[in-house]
């Protein structure tokens, strides 16, 4: 495990409130943007801040809200299975 530079106590603050209250603490221990996400090699990381659609959730490398993507992928699979 590498350890990162502290984004200051308002940053972790935030972060931890968002994580919190979105049912899921151990979010904010993820990293706190994708450069640093990507420099330790990691695959999730969260910032607190909602996405479009007003979900707080982690988002992925491609910049992604894990939950949108969640939502995409089962919306997807409805429409291949009603294709058949």
């Amino acid at each position: 495990m590498t350890h990162r530079d502290f984004e200051g106590w308002e940053e972790y603050c935030r972060r931890r409130a968002a994580a919190k209250e979105a049912g899921s603490p151990d979010w904010a221990r993820l990293p706190q943007s994708r450069d640093v996400m990507l420099a330790e090699g990691g695959k999730l990381y969260f910032t607190g801040i909602p996405c479009k659609n007003g979900h707080i959730s982690p988002r992925d490398g491609n910049r992604n809200c894990t939950q949108c993507s969640v939502a995409n992928m089962r919306a997807y699979y409805e429409r291949q299975k009603n294709a058949v």
